[in-house]
């Protein structure tokens, strides 16, 4: 799918790269990866989820370190129990377990919707730094710079964009 991506955006290129010679459009390039990577709001997006979880996480591992130990308190005593107290035992394990892993689950759902809300957050912030920049500059057209083979730096706004959304 990527390299479909990539060879359309050439195709496009090419098609745009004549278009540009006949009507003089101004075309520019825009690393977006490198734009999340180098944005300052990631690190503090990054510890706004992690406070926001980390009770959350913190029951988690622990309901993990509880059925770990359960686990090997069982296995110690296995020998001296009766049927009816290793089947106790077991279901006692077995709802342990459901519990840890309906409790996982519903934490990773939640962290990864919330990722996802500030990831959109901070694309949209790229989005207009680039419009930004597109009018201040009079560019006519924008790429994503995985879509293009080669550019010259003249053309890539990338570190621009990183300016401006570090604002």
């Amino acid at each position: 799918m990527k390299q479909m991506m990539k060879v359309l955006g050439v195709v496009a290129l090419l098609f745009t790269a004549s278009a540009a010679q006949a009507q003089a459009t101004k075309l520019a390039v825009v690393d977006t990866a490198k734009v999340f990577q180098k944005m300052p709001q990631r690190d503090a997006v990054a510890n706004k989820l992690k406070s926001e979880f980390g009770s959350r996480v913190k029951e988690v591992q622990k309901m993990e370190a509880d059925g770990r130990s359960f686990i090997e308190k069982q296995q110690k005593d296995m020998a001296f129990m009766n049927d009816q107290q290793k089947a106790t035992a077991q279901k006692k394990l077995n709802d342990m377990q459901g519990a840890y892993v309906q409790k996982r689950s519903k934490l990773e759902e939640d962290q990864a919707r919330r990722e996802h809300e500030e990831r959109q957050a901070m694309l949209k912030r790229i989005q207009g730094a680039i419009e930004e920049i597109t009018r201040a500059q009079g560019i006519d057209l924008v790429i994503e710079r995985g879509a293009v083979i080669h550019v010259a730096p003249s053309l890539d706004i990338t570190d621009q964009v990183i300016s401006r959304v570090s604002k």
